[in-house]
């Protein structure tokens, strides 16, 4: 079993093209419950491979998949380049509050605001457990 490209992920043109699988091979052989079963299309049942996975141990998908690489190629470097501008976006909102955001860590430590540690380094002893 290898793995592949979800039903819904196909385009119409490309479904179009997909082999027909015959009516009665669908009851025969339960082609639905096929993990490469890639639904219908135009009301006709449609296969992901080139020939049926029962007939062919060597499972080889339809060429007209492969033209998808391109348009998925395109689509991934425009989410990477928005991904970077993106990137660059946050790390400039985050270098513009960085003392703000330092000041919030600060206040969240267990030893903020202790009458101990405001002179100096904490020394061990928690005023915050002994009152209790």
């Amino acid at each position: 079993m290898r793995e592949h490209i979800l039903n819904k992920e196909i385009t119409r043109e490309i479904k179009a093209e997909l082999p027909v699988i015959p009516r009665e091979m669908i009851k025969e052989r339960g082609c639905s419950y096929c993990p490469y079963y890639a639904g219908t299309f135009q009301k006709r049942p449609r296969c992901l491979l080139a020939e049926c996975a029962w007939d062919n141990e060597n499972e080889r998908f339809h060429p007209a998949l492969r033209k998808m690489l391109p348009e998925y190629e395109t689509a991934m470097e425009k989410a990477r380049v928005k991904y970077e501008e993106r990137k660059k976006s946050y790390e400039l909102l985050v270098s513009m509050f960085a003392d703000e955001l330092a000041q919030e860590e600060r206040k969240k430590d267990e030893c903020y605001g202790c009458v101990y540690g405001k002179c100096g380094p904490c020394i061990g002893i928690c005023y915050k457990r002994i009152m209790g």
